[in-house]
Parts: structure tokens; sequence; C-alpha cells
């Protein structure tokens, strides 16, 4: 009896040592502080704040004033003309900052090829609050913004190491998450942030596998379909409320020798393009294969891979359908076009637009563009030739070409100009619906239900089946 006892006892604790782990990874996070590359492998730049002093690895000390330069020199850094071995330490007694963006927390320099690295390292919900405003309205409903807040402190969880080899565990851009420090804080955004303190998403007992994007289309896709593999909670989903957004319907025409190009950049050839087809389709009509043929053969491409190599701002989504558009127009390959054009409208002229500062913000100005499309396209900085081929339209005036989407930056001496016109000069027409990649949760569709009244984990509850909240 006694053995028997024992060995009952035995298999309770094995079983506890097993669900432990789980259960405890499960539990909402602790705070902890967290390193952000927020200017990799620079050569120079001007440091910000009050009192600055700087100290390198070997002991020296310098002092800095506000926006004093900051250069390589030698393997190391050069500061108020002090020479400094890196890794080197900065304080200031107060305004401690980057380029035009101050930060929380601490700042270092470290080694990295070419020059330094500027790293600010916070703690986890100090950096939230310089990621949230960036990735979501502040205007919405603060149930999505709460539910924004758990996905981005999941992200941060599941992904600190990231760039561990670098010195660092993330970085400022949309490799990791937009992070714009103290510039990007706003008391509302705080609040989602402070209201889902240590909460992440979970999924068996683990920080799930968090993915979002703007605008659905009306159904979010299948990961498969994207980026392979297979999450049970990040499948193609139809969104639960009903919604208008500035993405909710697009089109593209694309001429053939454009289609050709972005082809060429994949490794897939077909010479002359003479068709392009949906040749695979999810069960909400999202396009996940495409057919394209030329005088060289055809080739069958993924359209995620098609869409990220003809540029992520040229083709919204995976969520269209290709029609044969006739002649092309001369100027008008890769112009992304807008139905709709508000009325009674001030109206401001080319001349006027083109002589202010910002000729979106003066459209907003005269009423073309709502609120919430003008912070869109604050947002994300890749939109705003998009948004200004919409004003133009909305405009009734034609906007300039889309020049192709290429690997590395234009410089002002080499500039290319637009592809020139296919010999056979047909126009391939995208009609399609919603922004981003389609995995995960749709921040329209999120704020569509956050304002029926549904809470923040009803929202991640549907767009993520079966994972739930730490607390």
């Amino acid at each position: 009896m006694f053995v028997t006892i024992h060995k009952k006892l035995r298999m309770i604790l094995t079983l506890l040592l097993i669900l432990f782990p789980l259960a405890a990874a499960a539990d909402a996070v602790q705070n902890f502080n967290i390193k952000i590359g927020v200017a990799e492998g620079v050569s120079s730049g001007k440091l910000l704040g009050v009192g600055l002093s700087l100290k390198d690895a070997k002991g020296v000390v310098a002092a800095a004033k506000n926006g004093d330069l900051v250069s390589s020199a030698g393997g190391g850094v050069k500061v108020a003309g002090k020479s400094l071995a890196l890794p080197v330490q900065v304080t200031a007694k107060s305004g401690l900052g980057w380029e035009g963006t101050r930060y929380r927390g601490r700042m270092s320099l470290i080694k990295a090829n070419g020059g330094f690295t500027v790293v600010n390292e916070i703690d986890l919900e100090n950096y939230l609050r310089g990621i949230l405003k960036i990735e979501m309205n502040p205007e919405w409903n603060v149930e999505a913004l709460k539910a924004q807040a758990i996905l981005a402190r999941t992200y941060a969880v599941k992904n600190r190491g990231r760039f561990k080899a670098k010195g660092y565990d993330l970085v400022a851009t949309e490799n990791s998450q937009m992070y714009k420090g103290v510039s990007a804080e706003d008391p509302r955004t705080d609040k989602a942030v402070s209201g889902t303190n240590g909460q992440i998403l979970a999924y068996d007992g683990a920080p799930a596998d968090i993915y979002y994007h703007s605008d659905s289309g009306g159904s979010t896709v299948d990961i498969a379909h994207v980026w392979g593999g297979n999450r049970p909670y990040l499948k193609s989903l139809p969104e639960k409320a009903s919604y208008q957004s500035p993405h909710s319907s697009w089109q593209l025409s694309m001429t053939g020798d454009q289609i050709a190009s972005v082809l060429g950049k994949m490794g897939k050839p077909v010479g002359t393009v003479s068709s392009v087809e949906v040749s695979q389709k999810d069960n909400a009509g999202r396009a996940v294969q495409l057919r394209i043929s030329g005088d060289r053969g055809s080739v069958d491409v993924r359209a995620h891979e098609f869409r990220m190599a003809a540029g992520s701002s040229v083709v919204r989504s995976t969520f269209f359908t290709i029609s044969n558009g006739g002649a092309a127009q001369p100027g008008e390959g890769g112009r992304i076009a807008s139905d709709v054009r508000p009325e009674s409208l001030k109206v401001p002229s080319l001349e006027e637009i083109a002589m202010t500062k910002d000729p979106l913000l003066e459209m907003t100005k005269a009423g073309i563009f709502t609120r919430d499309e003008l912070y869109d396209m604050i947002l994300d900085q890749d939109k705003r030739d998009v948004y200004l081929e919409i004003g133009m339209s909305r405009m009734g005036e034609s906007a300039p070409a889309r020049q192709p989407v290429r690997e590395t930056p234009v410089q002002p001496k080499t500039a290319q100009k637009p592809l020139a016109m296919a010999s056979r000069p047909s126009a391939f027409v995208f009609n399609g619906k919603g922004w981003g990649h389609g995995v995960g949760l749709s921040q329209w569709g999120a704020k569509a239900m956050a304002d029926q009244g549904m809470k923040c984990e009803e929202i991640l509850g549907y767009y993520f089946p079966g994972t739930t909240i730490a607390r």
C-alpha cells in the first residue's frame, strides 16, 4: 500500500513539474528591461539632452551639449573634440535622445559594421508607450487600443533577443515594431498600456506568434498562404463586424512591362507578358497563386510573393481580382486610382498645392481626406505616395505615374525613368480590397468590433481562436 501511495505521489510530482513551467509561461509577464537598436550602423548623428555626459569602455569621459555631433573615428567615436572607445554609455540630466527623437531609459553606443549603433535600454511597459500610437489611431475605442497593446507586448516578449548577436533585442523599425520613444506617447494609448499591464496573448502555455495588419478587406488569411507553416489560431476568418476604411477598395493598373519587371526581380522571367490570372484562391476568394504567361513560357507564383516584389504599397493586399483593362494610356502604368470624389469641396489648384510644405495636409484641410485617412498616412509614411495619387484623382487631376518599386533607393543623379510602354500596351487591372498581409488581427476590424461594444478579450479571442490572455 505504501509503495502504491509512493508511486502516486511521484506521478503527481512529475505532472506538477511538467505543468508548472507551462502555467508559469502563461502568467502575466513581469516588467523587464529591453534593448532597442534605434539607429543601426550609422556613421554620425546628433545627441539630444541637457547636461550630456559620455563615458567609454576605458573610463574616458566627455561632456557634450544638446545637438553635438557624434561621428565614427578610428573604430570608436568622436564627440566634442574627444575620441572615445566603444561601447560608450550616454547620460543626460534631461531630454536624452538621438537625431530629434527623445527616449526614456538609458542610451549607449556600441560597435557595428561600418560605424556604430545607438541602443536605447528601457523597461518593457515604457517601450510600449513609444509604439502604440505609431500602430493605431489613439482616437479609436480604448478596447481596440488595449488589444493592440497586448499584441505589441506579446511580440516583444516572444522576440526578445532576436538581435542578441548584434548587442540588442529588437530594432525600432518595421523589422520589429515601429518605436518612436517619447515623441509617440499619448495619454490615450498610455491608458491602454497601463490597463493591460503585463498581459500577453498565450497559446498552449507560451507567448503566441502574433501578426496584425491594417485592413483584411473582409476576411483574414491562413498563415500557410503567406509565409507557410501552420498555426491553429492563424486561419482564415471573415470579419465579425462590417466597416468601411480608406482601403476598403482600391484599383491598380500595371503594364505588361511592369509585371515582367516584378517577375525579373523574383527570378522568374517569362518575356513579354500576355496574361495574368489568379489560378488559386482561398475559401474567402483571396488570391493565393497567380499564373503569368509570356512569350517565353508561364510561371506560377505565390500571390504574397508577387505583392512583396511589386511593393506592398503598390499591390496593397492579395485580396484582388485581375482583368485585362485594354490599352494603357501614357503615364498610367502602376497608377492607383480611386472612384471616390467628395462633392462640394473647395479644391486647391495644383499650383497652390505645389507651393505648400505638405500637399497631403493641404488636401486634408480642403476636405479631400478624412481624419482617419490623414492619420493613416501619418502612421505609415510608405502610404504617402498612394494618398497623393488618391487625392489627385479625387480632384480630377492626373497624378504622376508610379514608378516600379526598386530594391535600393534611387540616388538623385541616377534616377530611373518610368518603365517604357510594352510593345503590346495592354494594362492588367487589379481590383482589390484591404491593406496588408491579412494574417491575424485586422486593425480596422478590431476598431469596428470595439465600436460595437466588444471588449479586447473578445476581439483577440476572435482573431486568434484558442489563445488566452495571460493575466
